[in-house]
């Protein structure tokens, strides 16, 4: 993850997401044996995912983590590419936005100050889908912008500023791993600093 890798390369390679949720993960209080993340570009320890959520009586659930920077011409918009459903068994979508790129990639406050962590269950994301007429059976490409519903994926992801994540707010997805349906708080979405007209 050197400084200088070109933007776009970086967003190519899972790590511009697994690793800025695993340090503020760890940094929060979440362990490496609730949250865990796969290091492999492809093909790793959890086959196709990019890791787990683990509950309290050790039943895993996949996860699906997405890094991207700013939409080019726009303030607040991430474009998440490649997010698949046929052949994948994830149920948690962790989409990490950046705003701007880290000064380093070491500790937790390397990132957190320019990062957004948004957050979609499996099902809500098929609903999404269905909704705008997309097929399950090809990769889509979404861009979101916090707090904003505008895009065919937005209404369906929970946001929080990455320096934000608490350990009250992972838990109602750690619960999500015994009852997955995970409804955002409309008042939260609409309080959010980042919501604009795009």
């Amino acid at each position: 993850m050197r400084k200088d890798l070109p933007k776009h390369s970086r967003d190519c390679m899972d790590m511009a997401g697994k690793l800025p949720l695993a340090l503020k993960a760890l940094d929060a209080g979440i362990s490496p044996q609730e949250l865990l993340v796969d290091c492999a570009q492809a093909g790793g320890l959890h086959g196709k995912g990019d890791g787990s959520l683990v509950a309290a009586d050790g039943r895993a659930e996949g996860i699906e983590i997405k890094g991207a920077g700013l939409k080019r011409g726009k303030k607040c918009s991430f474009a998440f590419k490649g997010i698949r459903v046929r052949g994948t068994s994830w149920k948690h979508l962790f989409l990490l936005g950046r705003e701007s790129e880290p000064e380093g990639w070491s500790t937790a406050s390397d990132v957190d100050g320019c990062m957004w962590l948004g957050y979609v269950g499996r099902d809500r994301y098929k609903q999404a889908l269905r909704g705008a007429g997309r097929s399950e059976r090809e990769q889509q490409d979404a861009t979101v912008t916090p707090g904003s519903s505008r895009s065919w994926l937005g209404g369906a992801v929970e946001w929080v500023r990455l320096k934000d994540l608490t350990r009250a707010w992972w838990d109602t997805k750690g619960s999500a791993v015994n009852s997955i349906c995970v409804e955002p708080s409309i008042k939260a979405q609409k309080n959010l600093r980042c919501a604009r007209k795009n």
